[in-house]
């Protein structure tokens, strides 16, 4: 009886740290960059755009626009400005154009929708990751037998796919506001 409450435990507290960590990895990964990408808070600077070009994915699949400039911080003067490199920008902007753009690592962001729904995607599959497996020891804390192992499977694939659908509609949503405004 004492080894079957100390399995129990033991389920309960794997739950508990995967569940945490799903949640400070998704955090650590993303948050910041999906801010940034957002335009949450104050611009750190500007970037005077030298030229723009796209750029592709490891299969040779459209990923956006990157543009390259001028970073100045806010604040200081033109000649404090460094070379710098803007991810996911809304599109191919003239050279001379100013972005107001947020650092996160090194990295620049002009506010646009595609790097923020690609960073919450990513966040919410490292999420379903950790949650699921965390919700299926849970249940069999609660029942005191392990549950079917087909079942963790299938609660990945149906919160995996959930995650994706939601993230394309998001993702066209998005771009549709953009195309608005």
């Amino acid at each position: 009886m004492a080894a079957r409450a100390a399995v129990r435990v033991a389920a309960g507290m794997l739950a508990a740290a995967l569940l945490t960590g799903a949640v400070w990895l998704a955090w650590w990964l993303s948050a910041e960059r999906m801010g940034a990408a957002m335009g949450l808070g104050p611009p750190d600077g500007v970037v005077l755009v030298d030229r723009c070009y796209e750029v592709s994915d490891s299969e040779g699949n459209s990923d956006g626009t990157d543009c390259q400039g001028r970073f100045t911080p806010a604040g200081a003067s033109a000649g404090e400005a460094r070379p710098i490199v803007v991810n996911g920008t809304t599109g191919k902007h003239r050279a001379g154009t100013r972005l107001p753009v947020r650092l996160v690592r090194g990295v620049a962001y002009e506010p646009s929708s595609a790097p923020a729904v690609k960073y919450g995607i990513g966040a919410g599959m490292i999420l379903v990751l950790g949650a699921v497996p965390a919700g299926w020891l849970l249940v069999g804390v609660r029942r005191g037998e392990a549950p079917e192992a087909m079942t963790l499977v299938v609660g990945l694939l149906i919160g995996l796919t959930a995650v994706a659908v939601l993230g394309i509609v998001v993702g066209l949503l998005a771009g549709l506001v953009e195309l608005a405004l």
